[in-house]
């Protein structure tokens, strides 16, 4: 399917309420009533819904986002179904071939141009494509109770031992899937694709006089803030001001929670910051980001905003008191509250409203945190063409930092405790030894996830620590995280030591 004949396919939206006010006269004329005609069939707001290629919507498509079994999944998990059904009845629609009709040959046609058609210049991974066969089945499985279809594409397959439990799984799916996928960044190399590909500079170390980042306070901070904590982009993108942590001068790391809303699983947690990092984030609020919200002061871009919501306090309880567009006084959990609603939240500042949320568009507006990954994808491309071949996104800043705290917890442990082996026995049956440590850090609700993560590049190093050890060799984590990165090909390290 060529990339001319996709424009022909269907396309994603979502209903999301104006949040400014209507000057088309066509608007004004629906806008009193849509919320309510919305409502009333069950539409809810920031629902996903798909546009055939003739522009109008499927209601037997839009019917399952609204149903219990898509709206039970997790939110990012809503996202990428819906983008992954738009995919795939985009490539039934250049076939010709109505989504009620498909086959199981339509769906291996799919799976051949997605995984292994050579014209297709982005094909996908086994484990890429396995998420997009659990989305189309759910989808065919929903339909398919409810009589839309008579069958469902996908073709179940029993599979387990003959003298074993036996289970049913998609003939399609692949067979060799990793589970994890995760790659990571030394200590070095993240430092040179910050200073390169957010920060401005060359490859040699010194400024580029043609770079016109006006935003590289802001992007530096997001960077740092997710390298030094662990936290997920959507947790770490979503914050509000009340979340900062204070900066304690004594303290290298200083503790701050995360809300349920944006944690994945709703599991809501603590989360741990480096003080440096949180004067970055100070320099940005008194720099950039204040020069952002005044500018839109002037320009009166927060008074047209009619779903704003004006904080008072947060209380002891983590209750959010504030005032709705009425006036009206009104509370809310903190933990309640997802990136989509923190949106329209608000604090009076030195010079008036301003928004809650940390992380602001040149604008001034609230910044989804979506929107980070072009910011990554930019500086991917500055580094890229200055011939630099580090590559980073979000969540690799997220293995990083644990790959950092195991090294540094399996040292201590080993290494640099001086006490005898029934003492860190002891230890580690009050506080956990490094693997559940960093399992806290993380958030994961199962070990496994965290020993399948990162069990690989750590394998052999309390090996390597007892052989190579050396009391008065002095060697630094960041030293260490190197050496394992020697060991590991899905560890991007530099050869840059400046």
């Amino acid at each position: 399917m060529k990339q001319s004949e996709e424009m022909r396919g269907w396309r994603l939206a979502y209903a999301r309420p104006s949040r400014r006010r209507l000057t088309s006269p066509v608007a004004l004329k629906y806008a009193p009533t849509i919320d309510a005609r919305e409502a009333a069939v069950g539409i809810r707001p920031g629902q996903p819904f798909l546009l055939s290629p003739t522009g109008r919507p499927d209601i037997d498509v839009s019917l399952f986002f609204a149903s219990d079994t898509f709206t039970r999944l997790a939110a990012d998990s809503q996202a990428s179904y819906a983008m992954d059904l738009k995919v795939f009845l985009s490539f039934l629609a250049v076939q010709g071939v109505d989504w009620r009709d498909a086959t199981h040959d339509d769906l291996a046609d799919f799976e051949f141009w997605r995984r292994r058609d050579d014209r297709n210049p982005r094909r996908v991974s086994a484990a890429k494509f396995s998420r997009e066969l659990a989305a189309i089945s759910k989808f065919y499985s929903w339909q398919q109770h409810r009589g839309t279809v008579s069958r469902s594409p996908v073709v179940m397959v029993n599979q387990g031992k003959p003298a074993g439990p036996r289970s049913l799984r998609p003939e399609l799916l692949p067979k060799s899937v990793r589970s994890t996928r995760v790659k990571w960044l030394t200590p070095r190399a993240y430092v040179r694709w910050r200073d390169i590909g957010l920060g401005g500079y060359l490859p040699d170390g010194t400024r580029d006089e043609r770079w016109r980042g006006r935003n590289d306070g802001r992007n530096l901070a997001l960077a740092e803030t997710l390298w030094s904590s662990g936290l997920r982009l959507r947790e770490g993108g979503s914050l509000v001001l009340a979340e900062l942590p204070s900066f304690a001068s004594e303290l290298q790391y200083t503790r701050g929670r995360v809300s349920e809303s944006v944690a994945k699983g709703g599991r809501g947690r603590d989360f741990w910051i480096s003080g440096r990092t949180l004067k970055l984030i100070d320099n940005y609020c008194e720099s950039t980001r204040r020069e952002a919200v005044h500018r839109a002061q002037r320009e009166g871009r927060y008074t047209a905003i009619t779903t704003k919501k004006v904080v008072d306090r947060v209380d002891h309880r983590r209750i959010v008191h504030y005032r709705d567009g009425d006036g009206r006084p009104a509370t809310v959990p903190l933990d309640n509250l997802d990136w989509k609603d923190r949106l329209d939240f608000f604090v009076e500042g030195e010079s008036g409203l301003e928004p809650w949320m940390l992380w602001l568009s040149e604008a001034g507006l609230p910044l989804p945190y979506r929107t980070w990954e072009a910011v990554f994808s930019t500086a991917n491309a500055r580094c890229h063409g200055l011939g630099v071949d580090i590559r980073c996104h979000p969540h690799m800043l997220r293995h990083s930092f644990a790959l950092r705290m195991l090294v540094a917890l399996i040292y201590t442990h080993d290494l640099r405790m001086g006490i005898t082996a029934a003492e860190r026995r002891e230890f580690r049956h009050l506080f956990g030894d490094p693997w559940v440590l960093v399992q806290t850090m993380l958030g994961h609700a199962n070990l496994a996830t965290t020993r399948d993560c990162y069990l690989e590049p750590v394998s052999g190093l309390q090996v390597e620590l007892f052989l190579n050890s050396d009391p008065a060799d002095g060697s630094l984590i960041d030293d260490l995280v190197s050496r394992v990165a020697q060991l590991s090909p899905r560890i991007q390290d530099s050869e840059d030591r400046r």
